[in-house]
């Protein structure tokens, strides 16, 4: 599945987005969050309408999340360090939302001993899915990425995959080792991590794998 991430400021820019977006990827990840003076009531309006499953990019906000919990949401993606009350607390007030629950690590990519211990860390705070995202500092670290999520996917529906440009093969290929999804903005001013390819990019290239690998 592809999701298209949209980080707005402006709810007029983000209507505008969502539209390219429903016509373009499987799902849509929102940065509620970055929005300024949020109109709830709009926002429900707005989400009302749009036919593909929503993913909440949140902060630990608890008020703001139960405001945005109260909209058309499907996921929410939680750091790793967000208290185990709040995740309680979502679990409680919405329980048909799935939590994605995350780990970014921005300089490196740990073994896959630290790997495995983050993923047992997520799923003790109770996630639905885990996510991983680390730095590749070599195209080694994303073929030990790719090795750890081939056997994390087997047991728990998991996100993992690679920042910066070396990062690049978990981006395009994450999906044929179990990635649950992948990252694909509509363009590439769009983007919300360093490596991320758009969303027309990745489908071509999708389309491209099987026919080299027949």
């Amino acid at each position: 599945m592809i999701c298209i991430p949209i980080k707005q400021k402006e709810i007029g820019s983000l209507f505008k987005d969502l539209k390219k977006a429903e016509k373009t990827g499987d799902l849509i990840e929102i940065w509620f969050d970055e929005l300024q003076n949020t109109d709830f009531k709009k926002m429900k309006d707005i989400l009302a309408k749009v036919k593909k499953p929503i993913i909440y990019k949140a902060s630990s906000d608890l008020e703001k999340i139960k405001n945005i919990l109260q909209m058309k949401i499907d996921f929410i993606d939680l750091d790793i360090e967000t208290d185990k009350k709040i995740i309680t607390h979502i679990k409680k007030i919405s329980p048909e939302t799935k939590i994605i629950i995350s780990h970014h690590d921005f300089k490196k990519t740990p073994d896959a001993k630290v790997l495995k211990k983050i993923a047992e860390k997520i799923t003790k705070k109770g996630s639905d899915i885990i996510k991983i995202a680390t730095f590749a500092n070599a195209i080694s670290d994303s073929f030990k990425m790719l090795e750890f999520l081939s056997n994390l996917s087997k047991k728990h529906p998991a996100i993992c995959l690679c920042m910066g440009k070396h990062g690049l093969i978990t981006r395009t290929s994450g999906h044929l080792f179990g990635n649950y999804l992948m990252y694909a903005p509509i363009d590439l001013k769009n983007k919300t991590a360093d490596g991320q390819i758009t969303a027309k990019e990745l489908k071509e290239i999708q389309q491209l794998i099987p026919k080299i690998c027949r």
